[in-house]
C-alpha cells in the first residue's frame, strides 16, 4: 500500500500539460471542468502560441514552420522507439507475473506506466506523440521501466527534448587545409574526415586502397553508412559485414536523435530504406548504439587480411567533423598496408 501511495503521488507530479492547450484532465479518466465558455474537443491555443504562429507576430513564419516540423519529427521518433521497446520486453523482465494468455505484443502500456510511477492516460499520449511536456525525472524512470542501457538512455532523453541540442547539418562544415594534411600524415593508417551524417569531406589513400575510393562514386553516395550498406566491393571485404553494418546503423541513429527533422538525415535515412533490406529491418528495432572502439578485419585481395581498431577523435576547431583512424592493430597488418600503399604509388 505504501508503494502504491507514494506512485500515486508521483503519477500526479509526473503529469505535464500539453504544450499548447489550456485544458487538459486532471487524473486519467476524469474530465476537466468547464470554466464559462463551453469547452470543444480541440485544444484551445494560448495567445502567445497563436503570436507565435501569426505571419506578423514576434517569430518568423518560415521559422515556426521549420520549428514545428522539427518537433513533430522529434515527437513521431520518440513514439516509435517507446512501442519498439515496450513490444521487446516481456512480463518476466519487470517481475510481472504471466496471467493466461496475452494476445498483446511485448509489455502493455499499463505495466510500462505502473512501473515508472507515472499515469497510464500520458505513457499513453507520449506513445501517440502528443505535444506533450516531461522532466528529466520522470525520463529516468522510463529509462529504467525499459530497461535501456547508457545509449538507449541518452538516446531517451535526447527523444525527449529534456538534453541539450546540437545544431542543424543545414551549416556544411568544410575541412581545411591543416586537417587535409594531418589526415595525409597519418599513413599507412587509413583515416577519413566525415561529418555526423557521415557524409565524406576528406580520406587519405589508405583509406580508399583498403576500403572503396570515394572519388570514383557519385556525390551523394559519398556517404560512409551508405558505402557500408550498399557497395558490394566493402561487403566482400570486410569481416563479419552484417553484424558490422547492424552496429554502424545502431550508431547512425543515436546521432540522427541529435538533429531531428535534419533534410539530409531524411535523404540519407529514406535512400537506405529503399535500397537495402538489411537497413530497413535493423532500423525498425530502433537499436542505438554509441560509439565504442573495435577491432575490424578488411580481407584485400591482393595483400590478405589487415587487422585496424577504429577511433574517433573532434578536432576542437571543427566541433562539426569527426576524424575516424583506422589504426592498425599488428605489425603484420602495417606491412600489409605498406605493401598494398607501395603498389599504388
Amino acid at each position: 500500500m505504501r508503494h502504491e501511495h507514494r506512485c500515486s503521488r508521483r503519477r500526479e507530479r509526473a503529469m505535464p500539460s500539453l504544450a499548447t492547450t489550456t485544458d487538459i484532465p486532471n487524473r486519467p479518466g476524469t474530465r476537466s471542468q468547464p470554466t464559462g465558455a463551453p469547452v470543444s474537443d480541440a485544444p484551445r491555443t494560448s495567445s502567445l502560441a497563436a503570436a507565435a504562429w501569426h505571419p506578423t507576430g514576434g517569430m518568423p513564419e518560415y521559422s515556426s514552420r521549420a520549428h514545428a516540423a522539427e518537433e513533430h519529427a522529434r515527437r513521431e521518433e520518440l513514439a516509435a522507439f517507446l512501442r519498439a521497446r515496450r513490444e521487446s520486453l516481456q512480463p518476466e523482465d519487470l517481475g510481472i507475473p504471466r496471467r493466461g494468455r496475452r494476445r498483446v505484443k511485448g509489455l502493455r502500456r499499463h505495466e510500462v506506466a505502473d512501473t515508472a510511477c507515472v499515469s497510464v492516460t500520458w505513457y499513453t499520449w507520449l506513445e501517440q506523440g502528443r505535444d506533450i511536456r516531461t522532466t528529466p525525472q520522470v525520463i529516468e524512470a522510463l529509462a529504467r521501466a525499459l530497461q535501456l542501457d547508457d545509449d538507449g538512455h541518452r538516446y531517451l532523453r535526447r527523444l525527449a527534448g529534456v538534453a541539450p541540442r546540437n545544431l542543424d547539418t543545414a551549416c556544411r562544415p568544410i575541412a581545411d587545409e591543416g586537417l587535409s594534411a594531418l589526415v595525409d600524415t597519418l599513413l599507412p593508417h587509413p583515416a577519413h574526415l566525415m561529418e555526423p551524417v557521415t557524409d565524406l569531406v576528406g580520406w587519405n589513400r589508405a583509406y580508399s586502397s583498403l576500403f572503396v575510393d570515394p572519388a570514383t562514386l557519385e556525390p551523394h553516395q559519398r556517404n560512409g553508412l551508405w558505402i557500408q550498406v550498399m557497395h558490394p566491393q566493402l561487403r566482400r571485404r570486410l569481416d563479419d559485414w552484417e553484424g558490422e553494418t547492424e552496429f554502424a546503423i545502431a550508431r547512425f541513429r543515436a546521432e540522427a536523435s541529435k538533429y531531428p527533422g535534419d533534410h539530409r538525415f531524411g535523404q540519407v535515412i529514406n535512400g537506405l530504406k529503399g535500397g537495402s533490406e538489411l537497413f530497413r529491418r535493423v532500423w525498425e528495432r530502433h537499436e542505438v548504439q554509441g560509439f565504442a572502439a573495435r577491432v575490424e578485419t578488411v580481407t584485400h585481395p591482393e595483400v590478405g587480411p589487415v587487422r585496424a581498431r577504429l577511433v574517433q577523435l573532434r578536432p576542437l576547431d571543427h566541433p562539426r567533423l569527426l576524424l575516424m583512424v583506422h589504426m592498425l592493430a599488428d605489425e603484420e597488418s602495417r606491412e600489409r598496408m605498406n605493401e598494398l600503399l607501395a603498389d599504388r604509388i
